[in-house]
């Protein structure tokens, strides 16, 4: 992976980026746990054109400023109490192939994670679901070295939060504290296992497959938006209504009065990782097919 500067950022800002991504040694192991938090796709596609890969400075900031702030609790554990642990990775072989993870911390015995994150991610269920899965994943691995895990849980510090939102957020809206506490359900071993298996299983599949043949991500993977249903009056730019439903949404404009007048209008939902976030949309057939290129 190549890390452009492309729009110019300042000479220390770009050479902090530089040196702040973390990419351990992909030989030593399969995957590690947020390898298996991607799509299939996106994780063969990444491997098999990491040397050509191109991200732009500019599009890890948040990644530097959350990096920031783990550094800086880190800073406030403990590192002579052997029952608290900062920053610690560990693998572990499954069905023959070893994975890697590491986590923020591990304390009283919870595993803890920290995210930097916007406000979006507390209503997206899509975003929790993956949060579950990679802490289960670190819980597997602390178990398997000995350690015992009896809870799990997110910090979620949120980046975009506005005081002023929160403050005259009315009681049906669902909008954070700057500081959520998300409790994470724990999996078994057995189910953990079996879920880490089967993820190794489609990888393997993937690898012995061409580019195109390989299936795209899930509509969970792609962070895809639920498609819309608006109801529009003709020439104006704003709906009427918004509908998730296309029944309710046709129920809808039936029973209107002038229903003549309006039309329905369906708002595919976009994906929202392919079309911002992935770094290979540009050998991805899929990201290809919805013109969704997201150049490096």
């Amino acid at each position: 992976m190549h890390i452009t500067n492309k729009n110019n950022l300042p000479e220390p800002i770009y050479r902090a980026v530089l040196h702040n991504s973390y990419t351990g040694n992909p030989d030593k192991f399969f995957a590690s746990v947020t390898g298996l938090l991607k799509g299939v796709k996106q994780f063969v596609l990444e491997k098999r054109y990491q040397e050509e890969l191109e991200e732009d400075a500019s599009d890890r900031i948040w990644s530097l400023m959350g990096s920031a702030m783990h550094t800086v609790l880190e800073r406030s554990v403990d590192k002579e109490d052997e029952d608290i642990l900062a920053e610690k990775r560990f693998s572990a072989v499954v069905d023959g192939e070893i994975l890697s993870g590491g986590i923020d911390l591990y304390e009283n015995e919870t595993i803890y994670d920290f995210k930097f994150t916007s406000v979006f991610s507390y209503t997206n269920s899509t975003r929790l679901a993956e949060w579950t899965k990679q802490l289960n994943m670190y819980a597997y691995l602390y178990r398997k070295c000995g350690f015992t895990v009896q809870s799990l849980k997110i910090l979620a510090i949120y980046r975009d939060w506005q005081k002023s939102r929160y403050l005259c957020k009315r009681p049906d809206e669902l909008y954070p504290k700057q500081v959520e506490e998300i409790d994470i359900p724990l999996w078994d071993m057995a189910e953990t296992e079996a879920y880490i298996k089967q993820r190794f299983a489609l990888i393997k599949e993937a690898l012995e497959l061409p580019d195109d043949m390989i299936e795209p991500c899930t509509f969970e993977e792609r962070w895809e938006e639920e498609p819309r249903y608006a109801i529009m009056k003709p020439g104006n730019q704003r709906a009427t209504k918004v509908f998730t439903d296309k029944d309710e949404a046709e129920s809808y404009l039936n029973n209107m009065k002038d229903k003549d007048s309006f039309m329905l209008e369906h708002r595919q939902g976009l994906p929202r990782k392919c079309q911002e976030y992935c770094p290979v949309s540009v050998y991805c057939s899929y990201a290809k097919s919805r013109g969704l290129l997201q150049a490096g």
